[in-house]
């Protein structure tokens, strides 16, 4: 399956995990924690794969587990939000603002 990703037009990388931290490093500087999971899930959903995406951030959070970072369901909710603003109509310029505002609306 995931196979069938690697060729897309535009992809930074062909390898899942490649794809995902050259999306990952081209996010910019000084955004708080839930707007880098939000930005980096829309860029990789847009750029590797909505799969890849979710699979990223659950990869980060049992990473965060098992090692000495700190997982968190808030993490979770904001990679979801991320892939949320990468199926709507929004020019990627514009995602980073579709997640801001769809961070201020209380997720249940």
């Amino acid at each position: 399956m995931l196979a069938g990703c690697a060729g897309a037009l535009g992809r930074p990388a062909t390898s899942t995990v490649g794809c995902a931290e050259a999306v990952v490093a081209a996010l910019p500087a000084g955004l708080g924690d839930t707007e880098k999971h939000c930005l980096a899930s829309a860029g990789i959903a847009r750029q590797c794969s909505p799969f890849e995406a979710w699979l990223a951030g659950w990869g980060k959070e049992v990473q965060d587990a098992l090692g000495s970072g700190d997982a968190s369901r808030e993490d979770l909710v904001s990679d979801r939000l991320g892939r949320r603003c990468a199926a709507q109509p929004v020019a990627a310029d514009r995602l980073l603002e579709c997640c801001r505002h769809a961070l201020a609306v209380p997720v249940d």
